[in-house]
């Protein structure tokens, strides 16, 4: 066994405009720049593939962006170094079965092993292990449930469900030397855990989790020790284009996870977009700067009354865009529809509507944030 065993684990990876030249290209260097030799040090790296591998890209009807390249793009995570990549995401179904069928195979001819999507929800929620080293290292995926999920005979992702995961986690321990989640949720734009995802988090270690990392927010969030485990609410963006003026989507984190036989060890490393496209590694200075407003902020989340407070005054600013996708119908209109047998309904909440209100209800995240808007409209 090695003295020390390195893993990186990357956050969400997506080619956007200002990467694309390079993605056909197929030149890594300028997209991961200064991060390569990183990559190449780790004897494991780890992304999530955020969007579908597809050269016959047939949108489905959602709510949100589409997310889609050509497989040849799969060339830019090999040439990386990439080992392992979580399809476990709210964009992976974005082509229907089709695009997670090509994504998985792009990437089984790449040599690439995927994990958290698949034929059916069963496959789906299949660990990830590897023996590094001598070193069992143990991965699972969970995807918040909108327009992506696995069925019983269906391609997707998986989800989590506490009537059988939390088991799935205990049972996955039990085999592992170290156990790493990848949830892909939490609210996004929001640097703080929610309540629930603080909650739901802080099960996982109960359970046997050695790290937990939340993916998809698209900003930085917190870091909590709990019980002497690493749970990161939210990676920020590691590959998802630069945006002029907005620090928050333009920064993330590249985890590393250091093995050895006296101890486990996360650290990070923080890394920042480019405007020519791609990203590179923050400066000393930088890092240092990022370590300490990280810090600051992660002291106030073992304070359940802030954690209240604060998701409570987020969601509150999110009414506006909330509540027009969920209104709710008066007993006068609900008599009236059941006149024209559901015609009104039909006329004025179109399709396109009803998919919005679908994915705010079934979609965790979105659920918490109306419950909160709701509770608070309700007892005014």
């Amino acid at each position: 066994m090695n003295t020390t065993t390195e893993v990186i684990i990357c956050g969400d990876l997506c080619p956007t405009v200002d990467t694309e030249a390079h993605f056909k290209a197929g030149d890594q260097n300028k997209i991961f720049n200064d991060c390569l030799p990183v990559f190449e040090k780790a004897d494991l790296l780890f992304g999530n593939i955020e969007f579908v591998l597809t050269d016959n890209a047939k949108s489905i009807k959602k709510s949100g962006p589409i997310l889609h390249g050509p497989t040849a793009y799969v060339s830019i995570f090999k040439d990386a170094g990439f080992d392992v990549v979580s399809l476990a995401n709210n964009h992976i179904k974005d082509c229907g079965e089709e695009g997670v069928k090509s994504t998985l195979e792009v990437c089984a001819k790449a040599s690439i092993a995927t994990f958290g999507a698949a034929e059916n929800l069963n496959k789906a929620k299949q660990p990830y292990i590897k023996i590094v080293n001598g070193f069992k290292i143990g991965f699972i995926a969970f995807a918040e449930q909108e327009f992506n999920c696995a069925g019983e005979n269906e391609y997707g992702a998986t989800f989590f469900d506490p009537y059988e995961d939390l088991d799935l986690i205990e049972a996955v321990k039990k085999q592992v030397d170290y156990l790493i989640i990848i949830y892909h949720g939490g609210i996004e734009y929001y640097e703080y855990p929610s309540p629930m995802l603080q909650k739901k988090c802080r099960k996982f270690v109960d359970k046997g989790a050695d790290l937990v990392t939340c993916q998809h927010s698209h900003c930085i969030g917190t870091i909590e020790n709990y019980k002497d485990k690493d749970i990161v609410y939210g990676q920020g963006n590691s590959l998802f284009g630069y945006r002029e003026g907005n620090t928050s989507w333009n920064q993330g984190l590249m985890l590393k996870i250091e093995l050895s036989a006296e101890r486990h060890m996360m650290s990070y490393q923080g890394i920042t977009a480019i405007k020519e496209g791609g990203i590179r590694l923050m400066t000393t200075e930088e890092n240092q700067n990022l370590v300490h407003e990280l810090s600051e902020r992660s002291k106030r989340i073992y304070d359940p009354k802030f954690i209240k407070a604060s998701w409570a005054a987020f969601c509150i600013k999110k009414e506006s865009l909330y509540l027009p996708q969920y209104l709710g119908l008066n007993r006068y209109f609900i008599h009236l529809n059941r006149l024209t047998k559901n015609k009104l309904v039909k006329v004025l909440f179109p399709k396109k509507y009803l998919r919005s209100s679908h994915n705010i209800m079934r979609c965790e995240a979105h659920n918490e944030v109306m419950q909160t808007i709701l509770y608070k409209q309700t007892a005014d």
